[in-house]
């Protein structure tokens, strides 16, 4: 019995340490997107350039995922997110050296191959250690010091502005400090097989409603995360409402994800999704137009955000109780390629519609990606039913 004790203790100190360290991950992502948007705004770049700025980490994470299991296998789990964390300080210190559209786009490409690491072998690590019984719940709490760290981003450049060195210093401290908890834990992390389980894409048509969450999270998160600060700018709202809009739809992400987690483990997880699908259109709706009131503008995006954040851990959670234990990390790593796709594509093409139609084009293409998601999910869905 202590034995198992011990056991399970370990799981929780380890479980804890690379939660908090996504924390501090989520943090620096959380400075460095709307820092990004924000200073291309400020130098006259379009907003098809400023959405590509957003989707390099994601192109970046394209074309690392599918050699980075492999690579982590050599390097050992914590070495390589620690060496994920340095490549991202290293981007923070030189982009306010370097301040440029070009200079910035490869930056940020860069940056994006370091900060894969950590995410991806964070996010494995935790799928490693929950139990079937409360993954959905362990996932949340994932989520929630993802996106929590993320919103604190946002606040943080509202209170310091987004001139000098200040947001560079915190952004790349935060990065410092999401490599401790891992340092400290080190010994807890749970050992990977490069070449374990099955091929990433057999994998993934196994599972392909819970993949589609992948794609649909990234596309609905990134096209807010990435643009939502030009949106409101361009709707002639002050800098700091636009960052708060930001603020709102992320901390929606945060203080709803455990509900979502908690319903994930006690509802049928499809009925679910396609419930969180119908409602997503309707609320953007109300968010885009209720700008001109600040108070309601800030609640409908907070429960937007809560919507939009949930679809990765349904999606997760939908993994973990379809396939086998040695199938999780290759279905993980097809999972993120999904997910990078839809960070990818959705900020360029919701900023091109945002330039065709100033700036409603924005809002209607947001509403777009969410009908075609729900539709797509239904497919999917009488697919599965007739698979089994």
């Amino acid at each position: 019995m202590s034995s198992l004790t011990a056991r399970s203790d370990r799981r929780a100190l380890g479980l804890a340490a690379v939660i908090g360290s996504t924390f501090f991950l989520g943090l620096a992502h959380g400075i460095g997107y709307p820092l990004t948007a924000v200073s291309f705004d400020r130098w006259g770049a379009p907003g098809w350039l400023t959405g590509l700025a957003a989707g390099m980490p994601a192109l970046a994470a394209l074309v690392l995922l599918p050699f980075a299991p492999r690579l982590a296998f050599r390097l050992g789990l914590v070495p390589a997110m620690v060496g994920g964390c340095a490549i991202g300080l290293a981007g923070f210190v030189l982009m306010p050296l370097l301040p440029s559209v070009e200079a910035w786009l490869v930056l940020r490409f860069m940056m994006g191959i370091g900060l894969l690491f950590p995410w991806l072998l964070g996010e494995t690590w935790i799928n490693a250690a929950a139990e079937d019984a409360s993954r959905g719940r362990v996932l949340s709490l994932y989520t929630v010091a993802l996106f929590g760290g993320y919103g604190m981003g946002p606040v943080l450049l509202g209170q310091i502005g987004t001139d000098g060195m200040q947001p560079f210093l915190i952004a790349g401290s935060a990065l410092l400090l999401a490599v401790l908890p891992l340092v400290a834990a080190a010994s807890l992390a749970p050992r990977i097989d490069g070449h374990a389980g099955g091929n990433p894409s057999a994998v993934a048509r196994l599972v392909p409603l819970g993949m589609s969450a992948a794609l649909v999270a990234g596309t609905l998160e990134y096209a807010y995360i990435a643009l939502l600060p030009s949106f409101a700018a361009r709707l002639g709202l002050a800098e700091a409402l636009g960052l708060g809009l930001v603020t709102a739809f992320l901390w929606g992400g945060v203080t709803l994800s455990f509900a979502f987690g908690w319903l994930a483990d006690r509802m049928d997880r499809t009925r679910l999704m396609l419930w969180m699908l119908a409602a997503f259109p309707v609320v953007a709706l109300v968010s885009g137009l209720a700008t001109a009131m600040p108070g309601a503008a800030l609640a409908a995006t907070f429960l937007l955000g809560g919507l939009a954040c949930a679809f990765y851990t349904l999606g997760l959670a939908i993994l973990g109780e379809r396939l086998r234990p040695q199938d999780l990390a290759p279905a993980n790593a097809a999972f993120l390629v999904l997910y990078q796709v839809g960070t990818l594509a959705a900020p360029p093409v919701a900023g091109a519609a945002m330039d065709a139609w100033a700036p409603w084009g924005y809002l209607a293409a947001v509403i777009g990606f969410g009908l075609v998601a729900l539709a797509a999910a239904i497919w999917l869905a009488g697919l599965e039913r007739r698979r089994s």
